[in-house]
């Protein structure tokens, strides 16, 4: 009687998302609603690689340098399955919160740079 040894190879591939870029510096800093940098509730705070909105805890971003309709990049949760975004725009210098991603039918919230 013959013995048969079969061989199972596993094989795991790390399965890697679009790279993300490094934040450009104009992007980090403190960005508000409509200018109200003084109201904490309409702020947000982005670092190189967080974003925390309004007093809330900072969460961990990715920042991708040709994502958005008009090219300019966007800036991404790092965590799986959220799809809002903050898309910047160069030509005005602020920065678009898309809630439910891009062209969901709903006006972005526009922020302004703090000084």
């Amino acid at each position: 009687m013959r013995a048969f040894v079969t061989v199972l190879a596993i094989s795991t591939l790390a399965i890697t998302p679009a790279l993300a870029n490094d934040m450009p510096e104009e992007l980090v800093g403190t960005w508000a609603v409509e200018g109200q940098c003084d109201q904490e509730d309409n702020v947000i705070h982005i670092t190189a690689d967080s974003l925390a909105m309004g007093a809330g805890e900072a969460m961990a971003i990715d920042y991708f340098e040709a994502d958005s309709p008009a090219g300019n990049g966007a800036i991404h949760w790092a965590e799986e399955g959220n799809v809002d975004n903050f898309e910047y725009a160069s030509e005005t210098d602020q920065l678009l919160y898309n809630a439910e991603g891009y062209g969901m039918g709903i006006d972005p919230v526009v922020y302004d740079r703090c000084p």
